[in-house]
């Protein structure tokens, strides 16, 4: 099967989605390391490091939703890729003079976490106009197919920054942050390409933030399908991203291979993603999405558990990509049904509240993460969100809402 033409309005999209994410890809294995190895910080200020970029979310991330319902979303979008360049050439500037400590990397991540709070609902919301067909609609399928395009170009440019943060023994620090200033810079032009004229916008201007959140959680509650991937994602923050953000760069220094070991663990990750991610682009996403979401909560839990037994290295780089796979396939499957079920008046409202649940508890997952990690060994930690996620497979498939969804069929 080829894949379809892409329109040029889909192009800008996907380079704009691509250079954040792999600017993100870049920060994933940077910040972490810089905090374990440049720093020698413990687990424990590790969580909190990484906890830092997320608990803005907490905070700011309803209210970026809400912006970009009030306003062109791609103009929000763009505005935040600048603030990110800011954030990073900022740290550059700070390393010629001094090492930073955790005071530093803890301003550094929240001020990351508060432009990535703004840029998420916003560059989501994009979807709907890249997936326009040539009479100005977007079909549930179209909606779909672009959902996948959109989560490969976010899995490759990923898997492309940890590939170049995977140099960092050889080049050092200062020429990758400054790869990452310049990458979102370039994304801010091609989401500001896609701006549309103000008068085809929402009439939302004149209500107050909180008014238009609120409105927001209100049209979510009605939907019983988003009910429950909302609580089902704030799980998935919770139990498998913290630990993923917490446990993994543990267990790389645990084996002792240095960063280059622990970029590879985060590739191989990313490897999985992008394979299940082009599988799914040329297969479909099916019909019951939900069913689709609640298998691959399964399937983590017994990645978890396995990982938990202390593989060999190359046992985890493997055990990494199958993790990888499962992932793409909940988070394509997750974003397209709130694509789907999302009003257009209330879409980045619904989306900032997905992502809300989802990074806004893996936030405080990190942490939880961070301390038992403090207490005890990293595999037990895992072992134990194994169990917990085992136990939520459970009790979900006897919930029916999600089970029951369907969407696409036509």
């Amino acid at each position: 099967m080829s894949f379809p033409a892409l329109s040029a309005t889909l192009k800008r999209f996907l380079f704009g989605y691509g250079g954040t994410s792999l600017a993100t890809g870049l920060q994933v294995v940077l910040l972490p390391w810089i905090a374990v190895k440049v720093v020698d910080l413990p687990a424990l200020h590790l969580g909190w490091v990484q906890a830092s970029v997320l608990l803005p979310n907490l905070l700011f991330l309803l209210f970026g939703g809400a912006l970009a319902d009030r306003r062109d979303a791609a103009r929000v979008a763009a505005l935040a890729c600048l603030g990110l360049a800011v954030c990073h050439l900022a740290l550059l500037l700070y390393f010629q003079v001094r090492i930073p400590n955790l005071a530093v990397l803890l301003l550094y991540g929240v001020s990351l976490g508060v432009c990535t709070a703004f840029l998420q609902p916003a560059r989501d919301n994009l979807v709907q106009r890249s997936a326009r067909s040539d009479d100005g609609r977007a079909s549930e399928r179209g909606v779909q197919q672009t959902v996948t395009w959109m989560m490969l170009a976010q899995y490759g440019g990923q898997a492309l920054g940890m590939l170049l943060a995977s140099r960092f023994d050889h080049w050092g620090l200062r020429p990758l942050l400054s790869l990452q200033a310049a990458v979102v810079a370039v994304a801010a032009l091609f989401f500001y390409s896609l701006r549309e004229p103000r008068a085809t916008l929402p009439p939302e201007q004149g209500k107050r933030p909180l008014t238009l959140i609120a409105e927001g959680l209100a049209e979510a509650w009605r939907r019983p399908a988003l009910r429950e991937l909302v609580a089902l994602m704030a799980f998935n923050g919770f139990v498998h991203i913290g630990v993923f953000l917490v446990v993994l760069p543990l267990l790389a220094e645990d084996y002792g291979r240095g960063a280059s070991y622990y970029a590879t663990l985060q590739l191989a990750f990313i490897g999985g993603t992008v394979a299940a991610t082009v599988t799914m682009l040329r297969r479909g996403q099916g019909t019951r999405p939900g069913r689709g979401i609640l298998m691959c909560l399964a399937y983590s839990a017994a990645l978890l558990v396995a990982i938990s037994f202390g593989p060999t290295p190359f046992g985890l780089i493997l055990l990494c990509a199958c993790w990888g796979g499962v992932a793409a396939a909940s988070a394509v499957l997750g974003r397209a049904v709130v694509q789907v079920l999302a009003p257009d008046a209330y879409r980045s409202r619904l989306i900032s509240i997905y992502q809300l649940a989802l990074f806004g508890s893996a936030a405080l997952g990190a942490l939880a993460a961070g301390a038992l990690s403090e207490y005890a060994a990293p595999l037990t930690t895992l072992l134990w969100a194994g169990i917990v996620s085992l136990l939520a497979f459970v009790l979900v498939m006897a919930s029916g809402a999600l089970k029951r969804l369907e969407i696409g069929a036509t």
